[in-house]
């Protein structure tokens, strides 16, 4: 079985790979290490197995110690996995592994290898067949898993396992039907049990997740050096501040992934047939190649599988969004030859999660019911690829501003090593013992790090949160929240999105001797109203039809009434699944055969039979697709003109034709293309989709705010760049080429730009050359979506041009909706995607900020969920993205300069051999810092968005300036403070009291310097508060910030009141008793000027262009870092594109 390793295996993955970037480990170890291959990416996976010298030296260790090296390698689980396994493993080749350290970025995860024996009895069975190119002398294969997906090696990687569906053969899959070997052990230890059971970890896990991290390990340290100082307060109250925030966080974090198991997990009762009899089964233990009866209603599906006979009516809204009952047809097995791919093939295709409302049984036949072939279990299925998403989001859906954030503790951490040294090193030369200098040093590092911090990185986007519900606007992943803020493009879908739901007849244009009729709604042709009648997928639940809605107005425009098979009379030669009757004439129609809707194909065909014998084929799609399968001499003169008429005035055009069989055709075998082919053409159904009231404006805003608008729907081209031109996505004073594009002989593109035919209201037609010649900014670009993926295959180049200049992209399907959303970020752009989440569910989840409209509470169609069906959620949701952005990044450098101005104060006092009391570090730290913390990231979100994106980067020039400036500010007039109150006569210098007092072996508090320094720093703690509270132009201005104002004054009262009631009445501060009123006024005028001087610097920025111009500098960039920008500014440099004709360029 070892030998066959040239065989192609469709059950596994085959994707392209973007990352390919060896690693470090791959570059040390070439012999040992694999590609581990992913959808997106692969990643070096290293071979590692158990090393008996190094298992018997930890076991010794472990005695010596007395388990000290097993709590280190239980530790290292948690911070250095790696390492944690090569403390027992040592690296091996890949064909001895036993285990494989998979390295992805700055992470290393190791995985455990899982022999499965393959069975010689289990090898009739087609996977087990296709798996045993892969095993090894002992015919066993291994598989890894990793990140819930299962892997198998190859010998040369590890390739992910993902099921039947992609390009077996209808064939391959009817002998899979009749096989009796199911293989059910083998399939179950490769693939897992077929349940979304979301790995839900003890509580301990997830505390020690939390708390063995960098900062609570600080945090753990400055407790024990405060107790030693004897700040036993202060330390206890951090103790059970940290102790809350890990606690929260656990409980938080825990909360989610139990929510989202609850919501997933699902288990059933499902009857298989298994050995040719039917059994009843848990739905967990299905396996690929199972046949499962399918229930009648009202039950969820707990699979992926292709439908085998009868018909389903499901509602996918679970996935899609949409609750509308959508028809699944059985696989033409008759179309041996024919591929099944899961995406492909979604209308024969039955996806777990989705909801039975209603069976068909087959029309033929002694058996009646309805079965389906097991394709894909647990997390390979649609449903568990979105659970997937969720637990473990993409590198589009994390942001920068963490890590930075991790970046600066570092940062601050060493400043406070350098402070503490430098104290050492002062304390040595003033005669204090080593032991006694490193302890008073102490203090320093542990105040640079402020305990908030972990709440500054979460309280802005707590409320962003709280805000969206009120919004009706669910949140599935919070992080992507921040990356809202920094969207640069939004795309739209059209019909549900941009244009109402809802769609209403417009007129009927009927074809006949190939002439087009008048407009009708009346009266209509009667082989037009028996296409509309019978060509649709609809279905009757509870007495109502229900379906697609232009599949209802084109049903409900005919005029006939419509039955299902369990009603209709047997007055056909063939078994038919519905009826349709004529009430004038009573003449009847039975369809025989559904050939449902593809995307990719855009059409679909019934075929039916008159009681009279006569069998005819209806089809229907898009015009420009059935016009290929017509017959040429059926089609009017002016069906482009009538076409592109009704197109550029925003109709959606459905188009029909039809033929008669002869009536001894083999129905159910005839291919699909030769039923469709030689059609006779009978006319356009003409669709209005009126754009939604609110489109226009919010699109309109979104262009005021510099953010390029996309819309790509699969509707028909001129009815999209109507649509375009009405909601101004396209502006009046715009070039609009339409391009087409097709591969030559040679294999060459040939791509043609048609200037599209628009004059503006107002505007000559002999002044519109000389109007659009200009920058190509005031170019777009419309085409379909053949031409895009043949521009996307053959020229990168002009896919550049393409991606900075498409605004209207139609007939996409769903995988070119998605390919589109790759070549956007390909590009730099930070993508909104707006849809209904219909045939754009994977577009929405690729995207950074996926928005899917949708009354379902159980929704997975995006990490975004609008309740409203209009697209006002979108300014809404970046209004809070770019405001919680603000505001996370206020916070932190609010609680950054905390540290600063208690690290600075302090460095100043040691100097006067002081330190700030208990109660001044609690007033500090409690009162002022912390109600700051919560009140500063309260903000909301301007109402404006504005043309200009917020800052994303801790590193960003500007913050780094303001952060230096402001820190020099406070050093500045602490100093100051302290110079005057040495100046004043009534100032006892602080030698007299320290020889006094220095007596007793500790150090004073109650000096005037000390005195003065606290009063001043926690007056800085508002004013730092003040200025980041700045909102302009993201956030609303201070005063409608309650929480704020309330804290602003509440803790000014409070300083106010330190100042002036006399040291006795509030002992526990330990303040120096300052007599002069007149000193306190002085003060008071230290702080307003600090004030003033703290606003202005802040200000500086934003109205200083040669301070602008000055930090540009400093970035030392030598062009613009988004790929776009670049793209921009050659093509402007280059001239107006593309060239101003209607002939190929």
């Amino acid at each position: 079985m070892g030998e066959e390793r040239n065989v192609n295996y469709t059950l596994l993955q085959s994707v392209s790979h973007t990352n390919t970037d060896e690693t470090e480990d791959s570059k040390k170890f070439p012999m040992f290490s694999v590609h581990l291959i992913r959808p997106a990416d692969k990643l070096i996976a290293t071979g590692a197995k158990q090393n008996k010298v190094k298992l018997v030296l930890f076991i010794i260790s472990c005695v010596l110690t007395l388990s000290l090296t097993f709590i280190l390698r239980f530790l290292l689980g948690f911070w250095k996995p790696k390492w944690k396994t090569l403390m027992t493993h040592s690296v091996c080749p890949v064909s001895e592994a036993t285990v494989f350290l998979v390295q992805e970025r700055t992470k290393c995860a190791p995985v455990k290898v899982v022999k499965v024996r393959l069975q010689k009895a289990d090898l009739g069975n087609y996977i087990v067949k296709k798996l045993s190119q892969y095993s090894d002398h002992n015919d066993d294969i291994s598989i890894v898993e990793y990140k819930l997906d299962r892997y198998v090696f190859t010998g040369s990687s590890l390739v992910r396992v993902t099921g039947l569906g992609d390009g077996e053969t209808a064939a391959i899959l009817k002998d899979m039907v009749t096989s009796d070997n199911l293989a059910l052990d083998t399939l179950t230890k490769v693939f897992g049990r077929n349940i979304l059971d979301v790995p839900l970890k003890p509580v301990l896990h997830f505390v020690l997740t939390e708390v063995l991290t960098f900062f609570y390990f600080f945090q753990l340290f400055s407790c024990i050096v405060w107790y030693n100082n004897y700040y036993e307060i202060y330390a206890t109250v951090i103790i059970v501040m940290s102790v809350l925030s890990a606690a929260s966080t656990t409980y938080i974090t825990r909360k989610a992934i139990v929510k989202l198991r609850q919501a997933v997990l699902f288990e059933c009762n499902v009857e298989v047939k298994r050995d040719g009899k039917i059994e009843t089964i848990k739905s967990g233990d299905l396996v690929p190649g199972d046949i499962v009866k399918v229930p009648f209603a009202e039950t969820k599906v707990s699979y992926d599988g292709v439908l085998l006979c009868g018909s389903v009516v499901v509602d996918e809204a679970m996935l899609t969004g949409e609750s509308v009952p959508t028809l699944k047809n059985p696989l033409p097995f008759e179309w041996l030859e024919e591929e099944y791919h899961a995406d492909k093939n979604e209308v024969n295709t039955l996806f777990s999660g989705t909801t039975i409302l209603q069976t068909r049984p087959p029309p033929s036949g002694e058996d009646t019911n309805v079965y389906c072939l097991v394709t894909r279990t647990g997390f390979r299925t649609k449903k568990g690829e979105t659970v997937k998403f969720m637990l473990h989001p993409s590198e589009t859906q994390k942001f920068k501003f963490y890590s930075e954030a991790w970046t600066y503790i570092k940062i601050m951490a060493v400043i406070g090593l350098a402070g503490m040294i430098y104290n050492i090193y002062d304390c040595i030369k003033n005669e204090y013992s080593a032991v006694d200098a490193i302890l008073n040093s102490l203090d320093l590092i542990t105040i640079i790090i402020a305990p908030s911090l972990p709440l500054a990185l979460s309280i802005a986007v707590y409320y962003a949160i709280r805000r969206l519900k009120e919004d009706k606007i669910k949140v599935a992943l919070p992080n992507s929240i921040n990356i809202a803020g920094k969207v640069k493009m939004c795309v739209f879908d059209k019909t549900g999105t941009l244009t109402e739901e809802g769609l209403t007849l417009h007129c009927v244009l009927s074809s006949k001797d190939s002439v087009f009729s008048e407009e009708q709604t009346i009266n209509i042709d009667q082989t037009m109203r028996k296409a509309l009648s019978c060509c649709h997928s609809l279905s009757v639940i509870n007495d109502k039809i229900c379906g697609d809605p232009i599949d209802l107005i084109g049903q409900l425009a005919s005029g006939f009434e419509f039955k299902v098979s369990d009603l209709v009379q047997k007055q056909y030669k063939n078994e038919v699944t519905a009826e349709t009757v004529d009430p004038k004439t009573g003449a009847k129609l039975g369809v025989i055969k559904i050939i449902p809707f593809e995307s990719h194909l855009k059409r679909m065909s019934v075929v039916c039979e008159a009681t009279d014998g006569e069998v005819t084929v209806f089809c229907k799609g898009a015009p420009e697709q059935i016009v290929l399968h017509c017959n040429q001499a059926t089609i009017p003169d002016d069906f482009t003109s009538q076409l592109d008429n009704l197109s550029s005035q925003g109709y959606r055009i459905i188009a029909f034709a039809s033929k008669t069989l002869p009536t001894d055709s083999d129905i159910l075998s005839t291919p699909r293309d030769t039923l469709e082919s030689g059609l006779t053409f009978q006319g356009f159904l003409v669709l209005a989709n009126r754009l939604k009231p609110e489109t226009r404006v919010v699109v309109e805003e979104l262009k005021l705010a510099g953010l390029r608008t996309v819309m790509c729907t699969g509707d028909n081209l001129r009815t999209a760049v109507c649509v375009g031109r009405e909601c101004s996505m396209i502006p009046d004073d715009a070039d609009l080429y339409l391009v087409t594009a097709e591969l030559g002989e040679n294999g060459s593109l040939a791509v043609q730009y048609t200037l599209e035919d628009h004059t503006p209201a107002g505007i000559v037609m002999e002044d519109r050359h000389n109007m659009y010649s200009g920058p190509f900014r005031k170019v777009h670009l419309a085409m379909e979506g053949e031409t895009f993926q043949l521009i996307s295959k053959h020229d990168k180049s002009l896919m550049d041009r393409v991606c900075v200049t498409g605004t209207i992209f139609a007939r996409f399907s769903p995988e070119q909706k998605m390919s589109l959303i790759d070549e956007m970020q390909q590009r730099s752009y930070s993508i909104c995607m707006c849809g209904d989440g219909a045939n754009d569910c994977e577009a929405l989840r690729h995207s950074n900020v996926g928005i899917a409209l949708s009354k379902c509470e159980a929704s997975l169609a995006a990490p975004f969920t609008s309740s409203v069906f209009n697209i006002t959620c979108v300014p809404v949701l970046l209004k809070e993205g770019r405001g919680a952005l603000e505001n996370g990044m206020a916070v932190f450098r609010f609680t950054a300069m905390y540290s600063v101005i208690q690290y600075i104060s302090v460095l100043l006092l040691i100097q006067y051999e002081s330190i700030l009391g208990d109660y001044q570090y609690l007033l500090e730290d409690l009162a002022i810092v912390l109600m700051f913390d919560f009140a500063l990231g309260y903000t909301k979100p301007a109402k404006v968005l504005a043309k200009k994106r917020p800052r994303g980067s801790l590193m960003h020039p500007y913050t780094i300036f303001s952060f230096i400036v402001q820190s020099a500010i406070v050093v500045g007039f602490i100093l100051l403070s302290m110079w005057l109150v040495q100046q004043q006569p009534w100032y006892n210098p602080f030698d007299m009291i320290r020889s006094a007092y220095l007596a007793e072996g500790e150090m004073y508090v109650a000096y005037f310097e000390t005195t003065v320094n606290f009063i001043h720093s926690s007056f800085q703690y508002i004013i730092i508060s003040l200025v980041f509270s700045i909102g302009h132009p993201h956030r609303r201005a201070l005063y409608t910030n309650i929480p704020m104002c309330i804290s602003v004054l509440l803790t000014t009262c409070l300083l106010l009141m330190t100042m002036f009631v006399p040291p006795d009445k509030i002992p526990k501060l330990e303040m120096a008793d300052i007599p002069s009123n007149t000193y306190k006024l002085i003060m008071l005028g230290l702080v307003m000027g600090n004030l003033v001087l703290a606003l202005a610097v802040e200000y500086s920025y934003r109205v200083c262009r040669p301070l602008q111009w000055f930090l540009k500098l400093l970035r030392c960039k030598k062009g613009h870092k988004n790929k776009f920008k670049r793209l921009i500014d050659e093509m402007n440099a280059g001239g107006t594109w593309p060239l101003q004709s209607n002939s190929g360029v």
